[in-house]
C-alpha cells in the first residue's frame, strides 16, 4: 500500500490517470456505437446485480420464478432504452443531458482520488491558504436592547447604572425583545444570525467585562458587555492534515476535469452563430 501511494504522487502516474479516464470514455463510447442493435446480453455478472438487488431489498434470494421475472425485467429496460435512443428522445432532454454529464464527471472525479500529493506539497497548500484552516474567532455577551430611538438621557442612565453595579439587571434597563439578553461563546456567523449582519464586527474590538455602548444592531440600539472572547487560531498543520488533503483532492479533482473536458473537447468542431445573429437575440 506504502508503494502504491508513493508511485501515485508522481507526475506522471497523474498524466496516466487522465488517459485512463479519456480512454475508459473513448473505448465506452465506441463500444456502445459498434453494438449490434439486435442482439441483447445478459450475461452472469448482470444476473448476479439483480440477484444482489434482490436481496438487499427482500433479504433471501429470490425464486425460480421471481429470477426469471427479474431478467425479464431488464431485458424490458433495454429494449426500452435502446428503442428510445433510436428515436432520439433522449435529445433536447434537460434531465437526461444533465445526468449523463454527472455519470461521466464521476469517472473523472473517480480518477482524481487515486492522486496522492507529492512530499511538501500539502504544506505548501496549507501556507498558501491558512485562512482557509484558522479556527474562527468567537465572543460570548450580555447585551441591553434601549429600542431604536432611545433618549440620550436613557442612554446615559442605563450605561452609568450597569458600570457601576456588577450585580446590576440589564434586563431593567432593555426593552421587549425576543432577541437574547445573553450569548455564549459564539461565532461571527450564529451572532450576526441574531442580531444582524456586522453586529459581530462592532463587538470584536470592546475590551473585556465592561459595559460599552450604544452599540447599533439591525435592531436598533445595544449596552454590551464582552463575557469571553476566542482570538482568532490557526491549528498546526498535523492537526489539520485530512482537512488539507480533503480539499487539495477536491482542487486536483477540478484540475483534472478541465484537464479532460479540454482533451474531449478537441475531438469536436464547435460552430458558434455570428455575431450578427447574437446581435439580434
Amino acid at each position: 500500500m506504502s508503494s502504491f501511494k508513493a508511485l501515485s504522487r508522481e507526475p506522471l502516474v497523474h498524466f496516466l490517470i487522465i488517459g485512463a479516464v479519456l480512454f475508459t470514455v473513448f473505448e465506452l463510447g465506441r463500444e456502445e456505437s459498434s453494438a449490434a442493435p439486435d442482439r441483447i446480453l445478459v450475461d452472469a455478472g448482470q444476473v448476479q446485480q439483480l440477484v444482489a438487488r434482490f436481496r438487499r431489498s427482500r433479504l433471501r434470494a429470490p425464486t425460480e420464478s421471481e429470477l426469471a421475472a427479474l431478467i425479464e425485467g431488464h431485458i424490458r429496460e433495454e429494449v426500452y432504452y435502446r428503442q428510445a435512443l433510436a428515436m432520439g428522445l433522449e435529445r433536447d432532454d434537460t434531465i437526461v443531458r444533465r445526468r449523463l454529464k454527472q455519470k461521466l464527471e464521476f469517472m473523472t472525479d473517480t480518477g482524481a482520488d487515486l492522486i496522492e500529493p507529492q512530499a511538501g506539497e500539502l504544506e505548501a497548500y496549507y501556507e498558501a491558504n491558512v485562512e482557509r484552516f484558522q479556527d474562527t474567532p468567537a465572543i460570548a455577551l450580555t447585551q441591553a436592547y434601549l429600542g431604536q430611538n432611545p433618549s440620550p438621557d436613557r442612554i446615559n442612565a442605563a450605561l452609568s447604572s450597569l458600570k457601576s453595579d456588577a450585580e446590576a439587571d440589564p434586563n431593567r434597563w432593555s426593552e421587549p425583545t425576543l432577541l437574547p439578553s445573553q450569548m455564549a461563546i459564539s461565532t461571527p456567523v450564529e451572532i450576526d444570525s441574531v442580531f444582524g449582519t456586522g453586529f459581530f464586527d462592532n463587538l470584536m474590538q470592546l475590551p473585556m467585562e465592561e459595559w460599552i455602548g450604544p452599540i447599533e444592531s439591525g435592531y436598533g440600539l445595544h449596552l454590551v458587555r464582552i463575557d469571553d472572547s476566542r482570538l482568532a487560531s490557526l491549528p498546526p498543520f498535523e492537526g489539520v492534515r485530512d482537512a488539507i488533503l480533503r480539499e487539495w483532492k477536491s482542487v486536483k479533482a477540478k484540475e483534472l476535469s478541465e484537464q479532460v473536458y479540454t482533451r474531449l473537447r478537441e475531438r469536436y468542431t464547435i460552430v458558434l452563430p455570428d455575431d450578427a445573429a447574437l446581435n439580434n437575440l
